[in-house]
């Protein structure tokens, strides 16, 4: 679906990508993650055709310069948080309007689309306001929509969650995770809150000063920079031998029990299958580690 193949990028003179590699597959979710500046949203507008590599090859839908090629764009709507795609100055049922003619959307497959959207993003309210009128979260919500109507095969998405409550929030992070599941198209998704990536992505590229230091899963990640798990136990009166498992570190006090283990050495189910051989167990605790803090490990190591 997406090929870059060493992409470089210079603005004002200032270095944004080096040398960026990787393809993207059909109906895959993949989160962009990087500090400001680390070259996220150039990275972005250079996949949707607004921005022009210096040097390197791209392709996406099949084709080089995607800006060129018509039938190839209509399969690809870009949400930014920063830049909006509403007309400013008309109603945004007039937006939705230009978007369906723009996308050459049948009014029948357009008014059944809207329907579906507004019942997750409830934007029916807003129709006959001008973009300017909304609140943050509001415009937002209408964006979406706005790229959504035109059911692309691709979609980008950079930072277009922020401004929205709770409510709204769930309700939307729960319709992209069914598109996930269903595998209805390829999400590109940036985000500074690593718990939505995390629920919405496959696959991890995490940038720093416009290189790419790690391309994989969210499940490698955690393996290769956070496999240590702790699990702390309240036992009765015996005290289990632990001494032939290979745990990192075990902390013992009282009646209670703190084991640091390596998940790539033992796993959580083969020590508490060993514990309850052994003895009672009167509580448990498990404490894995998050996504947020191996990104920050990875960028302290980098740095």
């Amino acid at each position: 679906m997406i090929v870059l193949k060493n992409i470089s990028k210079k603005l004002q003179e200032k270095a944004v990508l080096y040398d960026i590699s990787f393809h993207i597959s059909p109906n895959e979710n993949v989160g962009i993650i990087g500090l400001n500046g680390a070259g996220k949203t150039t990275l972005l507008n250079v996949m949707a055709g607004i921005i022009k590599p210096d040097s390197g090859f791209i392709r996406v839908g099949g084709v080089e310069n995607v800006i060129e090629h018509k039938e190839v764009l209509r399969d690809v709507t870009y949400v930014s948080g920063i830049k909006t795609q509403l007309w400013t100055d008309i109603r945004i049922k007039d937006s939705f309007a230009h978007c369906i003619q723009m996308y050459r959307i049948s009014k029948e497959d357009a008014m059944n689309r809207f329907k579906e959207l507004d019942k997750v993003f409830e934007v029916h309210k807003f129709l006959q306001q001008l973009p300017r009128d909304l609140s943050l979260g509001e415009r937002m919500r209408c964006e979406l929509v706005y790229a959504l109507l035109a059911k692309p095969k691709v979609l980008l998405i950079d930072e277009a969650m922020i401004g929205l409550d709770v409510s709204h929030k769930y309700k939307i992070m729960q319709y992209f995770s069914r598109l996930r599941k269903e595998k209805q198209m390829t999400i590109i998704y940036t985000s500074h809150n690593l718990q939505d990536v995390e629920k919405l992505c496959d696959r991890i590229i995490l940038i720093n000063h416009g290189r790419i230091i790690f391309d994989g899963s969210v499940d490698r990640i955690m393996k290769e920079f956070s496999p240590l798990y702790q699990m702390e136990i309240k036992i009765g009166e015996c005290l289990p031998d632990l001494e032939d498992l290979p745990f990192e570190r075990i902390r013992i006090d009282s009646d209670k029990i703190s084991i640091i283990y390596d998940k790539q050495k033992i796993d959580t189910a083969q020590i508490l299958k060993h514990l309850l051989e052994k003895c009672k167990l009167q509580d448990m605790h498990l404490y894995e580690p998050d996504l947020e803090g191996t990104i920050k490990k990875i960028y302290a190591r980098e740095e």
